[in-house]
């Protein structure tokens, strides 16, 4: 250790970050921030600051359990009393839908950006080109490979979103409307969309535990012990964490400054090249093709990332649920390559019959709101049950922030369901 300079240390230190970043910037950021902000300027910016705030426990929740325990929130799961194993069942069940629904948004808005700036071939053959790419690179290369794309793709999006911010046409008095809760009439399915997709839809975290059990072996290299490994861990989290909030902050900025007094809303498949317009006006035509091989580089680490995350949740609680099954332990993760080929079929599928990214990303932002509750109540048992030592467990203040999160998640999911089904 003592060769290695200080930055270099430091970057090792982060990891299961910034592969959550890339996962949460591709929809949430590039697509719903900019929507909203084009539809109704700055009376959702609001919602990035809700969203990040009261769903940040149930994040800090899977990095804490995977150090204090070692193993990731899904074995947590399987440790909830009850009926046998009905907290893994709720999970894959709400894993599997979030899975499909997810890498099918995300595939979506890739393919159309390759479409609209190469052709060649029609919409879903994109779909399947870009899908058979992805399968193959997680064929050879795990997650070493997932960490590098991740840390340099989300690096060149955010250098040049705050460059056009920094630029941009904007007041002091329109940012504060992120202190302003309001939601404009016909604005609540979008606003519902963003709060379950912003950040992340709480399932991420279960991955976040996932993708910190495999770089606990980094952090142990630089930790005195488990609190210090805690410490490593929960930094490396709130620095993606709140970089995705300034981000998202700026997404829908850019989208009330640039296109709502244009008229231009993003959708269909020319939704990249409506986004391009606020950076080429910002910023000159020569930032079209930058900003082109940036958006399609993070767009495609998202998908490269959901597309590992949910084979990975799924293969892991599929042995757990069928500890018995020969088949499952061979070699090679079948489990894992079967659900990866399942979301393929299903994303060719949906996609050429729903060829509109911006509403299947909306639509995965409900399913999202819809069962993060659930997840967020079992979340906070894990940690406030089942850690041993005191020291890992979430503190007094951290506890009632949970609490006040699961009550907030609850209540967006009502105020949803009343508006569309009653109200």
């Amino acid at each position: 250790m003592s060769g290695r300079g200080p930055v270099r240390r430091f970057l090792r230190i982060l990891g299961p970050g910034m592969i959550m970043m890339a996962t949460v910037v591709g929809a949430s950021h590039v697509i719903l921030s900019p929507v909203a902000g084009a539809r109704f300027g700055y009376s959702l910016l609001w919602l990035v600051l809700f969203s990040h705030l009261f769903k940040y426990p149930a994040f800090d929740y899977g990095a804490r359990f995977a150090v204090a325990r070692g193993f990731s929130l899904i074995r947590g799961y399987q440790l909830v009393p009850g009926p046998r194993n009905w907290a893994l069942w709720v999970f894959l069940t709400t894993t599997t839908l979030q899975g499909l629904a997810v890498t099918t948004g995300i595939m979506s808005v890739t393919a159309s950006i390759v479409l609209v700036n190469v052709g060649l071939l029609p919409f879903t053959g994109w779909i399947v080109v870009l899908n058979l790419f992805i399968i193959g690179i997680h064929r050879f290369g795990r997650y070493g490979a997932l960490q590098l794309i991740s840390k340099v793709m989300m690096f060149v999006l955010a250098a040049i979103t705050v460059l056009a911010f920094s630029v941009s046409q904007w007041s002091p008095g329109d940012l504060l409307r992120i202190f302003v809760p309001s939601v404009p009439d016909g604005a609540t399915p979008l606003a519902s969309s963003i709060v379950g997709l912003m950040p992340a839809g709480i399932n991420v975290a279960v991955w976040h535990s996932l993708w910190a059990v495999a770089h606990l072996p980094y952090w142990e290299e630089q930790a005195k012990d488990r609190r210090h490994m805690l410490a490593m861990s929960l930094t490396d989290l709130r620095i993606a964490y709140w970089m995705s909030a300034i981000l998202a902050m700026m997404f829908m900025s850019l989208g009330a400054s640039l296109l709502r007094p244009r008229g231009l809303t993003p959708d269909g498949l020319d939704v990249a090249i409506t986004i391009s317009t606020i950076y080429t006006e910002l910023l000159g035509d020569w930032m079209y093709p930058v900003f082109m091989i940036a958006v399609f580089a993070a767009m495609f680490s998202t998908a490269y990332t959901v597309m590992d995350g949910f084979p990975r949740a799924f293969s892991t609680i599929a042995r757990d649920l069928f500890p018995e099954s020969a088949s499952l332990r061979r070699p090679g993760d079948p489990a894992y390559w079967a659900f990866m080929l399942v979301i393929f079929g299903f994303i060719v599928i949906t996609n050429t019959l729903i060829p509109n990214p911006v509403l299947l990303v909306s639509l995965t932002g409900l399913l999202s709101l819809l069962v993060s509750p659930v997840l967020y109540v079992l979340n906070y048992y894990c940690v406030t049950r089942l850690i041993d030592d005191p020291a890992l467990r979430p503190s007094m203040t951290n506890r009632i922030w949970g609490i006040l999160g699961v009550v907030t998640m609850s209540a967006s999911v009502v105020f949803f369901l009343y508006s569309q089904y009653v109200g």
